[in-house]
């Protein structure tokens, strides 16, 4: 049996002063590791456009959990639903959902409470921005992925009929 890496203690930051690198290399580095089949060459916008993406927008944001040494063991980002995925087309009001992404917790310190205390940090400031539905998709092949979005109350919506993605996507009231 084997043990998990956890810190005592962590802390969830909402991401509101540079320097974001640390952040932003987590972020990469947990891509690279869920996602290998992307590209890594590319920065997403969203991470090349930082700042302007989740800190100077009032209905955006991103937290993080760190160690006591500073070091990110998990990241959480909430942003406007744009509307961008066809797939899902006219399903929600753009004015009142929020979409979830960048969800990710180190691989060593998972099923420790990072990834809940980081998803009810973004669902308070949800509220708090007024939304009222948070969206996200995510991946039948991602280890736990669906079991803790469901634990969440996030519904499943839409399953993709791709054998690559797998792509799941769910919602839920707030």
């Amino acid at each position: 049996m084997s043990s998990i890496n956890v810190p005592k203690a962590y802390v969830i930051h909402k991401i509101e002063a540079k320097p974001y690198d640390q952040v932003i290399a987590f972020v990469i580095k947990m891509r690279k590791e869920v996602f290998p089949m992307l590209s890594s060459e590319q920065l997403p916008q969203d991470l090349d456009q930082f700042e302007q993406h989740y800190v100077l927008r009032k209905n955006a944001a991103f937290f993080a959990a760190t160690a006591e040494d500073g070091s990110v063991l998990g990241t959480i980002g909430i942003c406007p639903y744009d509307g961008r995925l066809k797939q899902i087309e006219g399903r929600y009001d753009l004015s009142t959902t929020a979409e979830v992404v960048k969800c990710y917790t180190d691989s060593t310190c998972r099923r420790s409470g990072i990834g809940t205390a980081l998803f009810e940090a973004a669902a308070s400031f949800s509220r708090a921005a007024g939304y009222e539905t948070l969206y996200l998709h995510t991946h039948a092949f991602l280890p736990g992925a669906i079991p803790f979005w469901t634990a969440k109350g996030f519904k499943d919506r839409l399953a993709e009929d791709d054998p690559v993605w797998q792509t799941l996507h769910m919602d839920m009231t707030l």
